[in-house]
C-alpha cells in the first residue's frame, strides 16, 4: 500500500511498504514469489495497478507490485520535492506582502527586497514588454522513488490573488469570472502570461524536465489566478481553491514565480462584483472581514516572508496576495 511519511524536515514522502503475505512463508514476495512477484511484470504493470504481488501474496504485496511503485522493489522508496531556499514543495507559498496601503485603499506598495525604484528592465518570463518589477522565484527539485517511473501529483492551491490574462492554454473555469463569488477556480493550464494588461500580477509553476526526458502530452505551466478578458484588468482581489495532477520524475525541477511588473498589489477586500472602490484602507479591510468566506480554511500564513513582515502578522483575514501549495497524493502510473 501507499503511504505518505514526513521527514525530520518536514518533507512529504511517499513510500511503498509491503503488506503481510498469505503464504506460508512469511516473506513480501509470497512462496515463490520472484523478484518482481509471480504474475507481475518487473514490478511494473502489476504495480500500478495495486495489485498481482508475488505468488501467495496479497493485493500490492510482491516486492514491486504495489500502488506507487518502488525503486526495483524496494520497501521504503520514497519521491520528494525540496528545495533549497523555501524548504519543501508541499505547504509553499507564493506571498506578495504588503506595504502601507495606498490612499486608494485597495492597492498597497509590493516594493522589491532591500526598497528602491521598481525595476523596469525587460521581464524574462513574458516576450511582449513587460518589466520585472518584483519578481521573485522558488526552485525545487524532485527525487528519489523509481527512476523509470512517471508519478502524478496532486496538488491543492489555495490563496488570495488579483486576476491575470493568460494565453495560449486553458482555463479551468470555462464561463466568466464571477468577483461576487466566496471562491473561484481560476486554475490555467498551459500556455503563457497574456501580452496586454501586463500591471496585473502572475502566480505560476514551470515543471522542467532534464534534457531527453519529457513526458509526452504532459503540461509543463500551470498559472493559478487566470481571468477572462470581461474582468481583464479590473481591480479584484479573488479567493482561489484549484486542485490539479502534475506529471513528474525524478530528477525534474518546478519553478514557482510570483511576478509584479509595477511592484503594486490589491490587497483582499472580499468578494465584490463591482471593481474595487475603496478610498481607505480601513473600508476595504471592513469589507474583507464582513464577507462571506473571509478566511481561507486550512492555511496558515507566516509572519514574515523573504525577510519581508506581512500585513497583520500574516494573521486572517488577509491582506497579501498569496498561493498555498498542499500535496494531496502521489501515485506512480
Amino acid at each position: 500500500m501507499r503511504a505518505l511519511l514526513l521527514t525530520s524536515t518536514g518533507a512529504l514522502l511517499v513510500a511503498t511498504m509491503s503488506a503481510c503475505s498469505n503464504s506460508s512463508s512469511g516473506t513480501t514476495t509470497g512462496a515463490g514469489g520472484t523478484p518482481a512477484g509471480n504474475g507481475g511484470d518487473g514490478g511494473g504493470t502489476a504495480g500500478a495497478s495495486g495489485g498481482g504481488g508475488g505468488q501467495g501474496g496479497d493485493q500490492g504485496g510482491g516486492a514491486g507490485g504495489n500502488s506507487v511503485g518502488g525503486n526495483g522493489g524496494a520497501a521504503g522508496a520514497t519521491l520528494v520535492i525540496t528545495g533549497t531556499d523555501f524548504g519543501d514543495f508541499d505547504n509553499s507559498f507564493m506571498i506578495t506582502p504588503c506595504g502601507t496601503p495606498t490612499t486608494e485603499g485597495y492597492d498597497c506598495p509590493n516594493s522589491p527586497l532591500g526598497g528602491g525604484a521598481c525595476p523596469t528592465a525587460q521581464w524574462s518570463g513574458n516576450t511582449a514588454t513587460e518589466g520585472t518589477g518584483n519578481s521573485y522565484s522558488e526552485v525545487f527539485t524532485v527525487s528519489g522513488g523509481d527512476p523509470m517511473k512517471i508519478y502524478d501529483v496532486t496538488v491543492r492551491a489555495r490563496g488570495q490573488a488579483e486576476g491575470r490574462v493568460y494565453i495560449n492554454g486553458t482555463r479551468a473555469l470555462t464561463t466568466p469570472v464571477d468577483p461576487s463569488a466566496t471562491v473561484v477556480n481560476l486554475l490555467y493550464t498551459g500556455g503563457k502570461p497574456g501580452s496586454t494588461r501586463v500591471d496585473y500580477n502572475v502566480f505560476q509553476l514551470v515543471i522542467t524536465p532534464p534534457a531527453g526526458q519529457a513526458i509526452d502530452g504532459a503540461p509543463t505551466y500551470y498559472a493559478f489566478n487566470a481571468v477572462d478578458t470581461t474582468v481583464e484588468g479590473t481591480h479584484h482581489n479573488y479567493q482561489i481553491d484549484e486542485t490539479f495532477t502534475m506529471k513528474v520524475k525524478s530528477g525534474f525541477t518546478l519553478t514557482l514565480t510570483s511576478h509584479d511588473s509595477n511592484c503594486i498589489a490589491i490587497q483582499n477586500c472580499g468578494p465584490q462584483g463591482a471593481s474595487y472602490g475603496f478610498t481607505t484602507a480601513a473600508q476595504c479591510q471592513a469589507h474583507a472581514a464582513a464577507g462571506p468566506q473571509p478566511v481561507v480554511p486550512g492555511v496558515t500564513l507566516p509572519a514574515t516572508f523573504r525577510g519581508q513582515a506581512l500585513l497583520n502578522g500574516g494573521a486572517q483575514p488577509f491582506q497579501p496576495q498569496f498561493v498555498n501549495f498542499q500535496i494531496t497524493s502521489i501515485v506512480a502510473e
